[in-house]
């Protein structure tokens, strides 16, 4: 009998391929968010099996359809066959209650067929009950496990192949490949922030600041003291961008991330998050200086406890990301064994503060002109944006006010030769913070400051 290829209904699987993403780890990391300790759960829903699991999960976390990175070459042509005539179905492994709303939302599928409280739709399991609804069928997925359903396929699609899904299809060819090449080794410098290892560069200021600026191994301490924070503060991205994922979809510009967009799967940023912690770990060991590895400790500390839950805080996530900043600055100091002045952390706090206030008022003038009220995820308000902007503007001015009591002291102290040149740093130091809030003030501030100094 000849088979008519072009009426075949098409089962498409969901994880990976429908979507550029994976539902169970994204609401297993939800459900984490929402209280660490969770961790113990999961671990014992899981020893009752994996269906036990997603069915656990789909009561306590709900999903946001509409924001999820789908594959929209795919789901093009998915519009396309269904504008032919073909049936489709979503075929998928995960739970019922997930599939069903995003079915929903894009209004195309026909069916869905999906895990349920004591049943993995997956591989063997999914293959029987696609062939229950039609003996002939194509069918669409990505990882080598669906192999065993292009075989029984009468037309296969292999959409978003995994590297090993791809080699498997040199030897068990497939009907059609919907590959988008991707440079790996550019998107995991783009999830690590690399460009935002500049504020690292705060380590160094001890080093300018003291006497010691002529010796090379100061310099060299002060280097491996750059890099540890550096690996350390990429990890603590992957980590806020895993936990963000849904805030940041909603995000005008933060849904590029490659986290929140798919272009880095979750399995990925959690492995490479991993390993830069270990990496940051074994160096800071190895680093025989305890005073920078409790900086070190410090740092992450804070990072976690703003990860967590500070920046869900209004005020209490600029001050903590105005003392992230200074931490680096003790660590540098830390690192060549020397005492930092009042001046320079009083200097740094206020400055930093500012700073932070910034990044806080671009994003609500951000989301201001795109008719949003609030902040995803945290709690802020487009009105709140006036009174940021006096706190801000506010230590500015108190930052420079300390440049100048600092400058007076150093002539009376005759600490300088020259202390009438520190002077120039004044007008300096105000063009700058005035023209920051000028620009953002008119919203022509990006939402991270270090892209806008760029």
């Amino acid at each position: 009998m000849i088979v008519d290829k072009d009426m075949l209904p098409i089962f498409v699987d969901l994880d990976g391929t429908l979507i550029y993403t994976d539902l169970l780890l994204e609401v297993c990391l939800t459900f984490l968010k929402q209280n660490p300790l969770n961790i113990f759960l999961l671990i014992g829903w899981l020893a009752k099996g994996k269906a036990n699991l997603k069915h656990k999960l789909a009561e306590r976390v709900d999903i946001n359809a509409a924001t999820l990175p789908y594959n929209q070459d795919f789901l093009g042509f998915l519009k396309e066959q269904r504008e032919q005539g073909r049936k489709l179905y979503l075929a998928t492994a995960s739970h019922q209650k997930y599939a069903d709303a995003i079915a929903e939302h894009l209004g195309i599928f026909d069916g869905v067929l999906a895990t349920s409280a004591t049943f993995n739709m997956k591989g063997e399991n999914k293959l029987k009950h696609c062939l229950e609804v039609s003996p002939k069928f194509a069918y669409a997925g990505n990882e080598t496990f669906d192999f065993c359903l292009f075989d029984k396929a009468e037309e296969s699609f292999l959409v978003n192949p995994t590297a090993a899904a791809l080699r498997l299809s040199k030897k068990r060819p497939v009907t059609r490949i919907f590959h988008n090449e991707n440079n790996t080794f550019k998107t995991l410098l783009k999830a690590m922030r690399v460009h935002q290892w500049l504020k690292n560069m705060l380590i160094f200021v001890p080093v300018f600041v003291s006497s010691l600026y002529l010796d090379l191994a100061v310099w060299g301490d002060a280097i491996i003291g750059f890099f540890l924070f550096s690996l350390l503060a990429s990890a603590t991205y992957l980590l806020n961008d895993l936990l963000d994922i849904e805030a940041d979809r909603v995000h005008p510009r933060k849904c590029l991330r490659p986290i929140p967009s798919g272009l880095l799967s979750i399995k990925q940023a959690v492995l490479l998050a991993m390993g830069l912690f270990v990496a940051t770990l074994i160096g800071s060991l190895l680093f025989t200086n305890t005073a920078f590895q409790l900086s070190i400790m410090a740092y992450l500390a804070l990072t976690l406890l703003y990860t967590f839950v500070l920046k869900t805080y209004v005020i209490a996530d600029v001050i903590s990301l105005a003392s992230l900043f200074t931490i680096r600055i003790i660590a540098g100091a830390m690192i060549i064994d020397v005492v930092l002045s009042f001046w320079l952390l009083a200097f740094s706090m206020f400055t930093f503060f500012s700073l932070a206030l910034v990044k806080r008022c671009a994003e609500l003038k951000l989301l201001s002109k795109v008719n949003k009220d609030k902040a995803s995820g945290r709690d802020y308000q487009v009105e709140d944006y006036y009174l940021m902007q006096s706190f801000g503007v506010t230590s500015a001015f108190i930052s420079l006010l300390l440049v100048a009591f600092y400058v007076q002291v150093s002539m009376t102290n005759e600490e300088y030769s020259s202390p009438l040149l520190l002077w120039a740093s004044l007008p300096a130091f105000a063009y700058w913070f005035l023209r920051m809030w000028l620009k953002t003030n008119r919203g022509e501030m990006h939402d991270d400051p270090i892209v806008f100094f760029n």
